[in-house]
């Protein structure tokens, strides 16, 4: 005798629709959320690794003197940005 098969569901990710908001040196820095990004932005990263991904998307959605402000951050500073934008949209790796 067999026993019936559970069905097989998949874990819908996690979707955060909400910007990033993030002061840094005075400066207001908006960001999408990195799980509900628009399609024309998924297009045009979509090829590249995930460094270059992550600097075409700030590129891409940040005006000039945002850009600047985060080009002159302390290097232990923007690690600290980019993990709370991963963090806020759902996509954070956690710990091993």
């Amino acid at each position: 005798m067999t026993s019936p098969q559970a069905p097989v569901t998949i874990a819908k990710p996690v979707t955060v629709k909400d910007e990033f908001v993030h002061r840094v040196n005075g400066t207001e820095v908006r960001l999408p959320s990195l799980s509900y990004l628009k399609p024309g932005l998924i297009r045009r990263i979509r090829r590249l690794g995930d460094v270059d991904a992550m600097y075409t998307l700030l590129e891409l959605v940040l005006p000039a003197d945002v850009l600047a402000v985060i080009d002159d951050m302390e290097p232990d500073d923007y690690h600290v940005l980019l993990d709370a934008w991963r963090t806020h949209s759902g996509v954070n790796l956690g710990e091993s």
